[in-house]
């Protein structure tokens, strides 16, 4: 055998001449396909299309007949129960003798409303269980009553110093008496008489004097004898 020839036995033969075959078959194979792409390839088309954005609907309710809804803001009120001891420190302290006054006689919740209706100068004095007697400083109209005019109490002192009055008079209002100050001018100089109750009629401010403590109202308001029933207005 020449040199660098290489025999090969006939088993060895038969393999490689099978791989041969295999390698053929499966070039030709790999070209096919290769074409069909290809071709499939060319036939197709491609198109870009602008889509726009999509448009989003948004439902709305209908109604057989037309009608409006009228949203209307809920208005805050502060709610304030009835306190009379409360309401005797928050009355005016001075009145004028004379002064025109508004005077009714009112439940607790209708006696509330036209202290904080009116917003006026007022005075306060529980009349019977149920019932007080409000009476507000002017000319002032309330569900339609007519407003009594006359308005009487029990005059404890007349002084000329207003400051001492006054001191006595908050010092009553502190023990739960409705007390005040009425003014009025005598021979030239101002005097202020402490009262204590405010009525519409002379019976009433008679029977309350009659149940005073005079005992306490003597002390608190620093005088020797108890007083009288008197007019304030007018």
């Amino acid at each position: 055998m020449p040199k660098g020839q290489i025999r090969l036995t006939e088993t060895q033969a038969r393999i490689l001449a099978i791989l041969i075959i295999l390698l053929s078959v499966g070039f030709v194979s790999f070209t096919l396909a290769t074409f069909f792409v290809l071709k499939t390839r060319s036939q197709i088309q491609v198109e870009i299309i602008e889509l726009p954005p999509p448009k989003i609907e948004v439902p709305t309710s209908t109604s057989t007949t037309n009608q409006s809804t009228e949203y209307v803001t809920p208005a805050l009120y502060r709610i304030e129960e009835f306190d009379y001891r409360k309401l005797v420190t928050q009355a005016t302290e001075v009145v004028e003798r004379g002064a025109a006054l508004s005077v009714y006689i009112l439940q607790s919740d209708d006696a509330l409303k036209l202290i904080r209706g009116s917003n006026l100068p007022f005075l306060i004095c529980q009349s019977s269980k149920d019932a007080y007697t409000v009476a507000i400083v002017g000319e002032y109209s309330f569900q339609g009553l007519t407003p009594m005019r006359t308005l009487y109490g029990v005059l404890v002192l007349s002084v000329v110093n207003k400051e001492a009055a006054l001191e006595r008079t908050l010092a009553l209002r502190s023990a739960g008496y409705p007390a005040y100050l009425m003014h009025f001018v005598r021979d030239g100089r101002d005097w202020y008489s402490l009262v204590v109750g405010a009525f519409s009629e002379v019976n009433g401010a008679e029977d309350f004097n009659a149940k005073l403590n005079w005992t306490e109202v003597m002390r608190i308001a620093g005088t020797q004898r108890p007083g009288y029933v008197g007019r304030v207005t007018p």
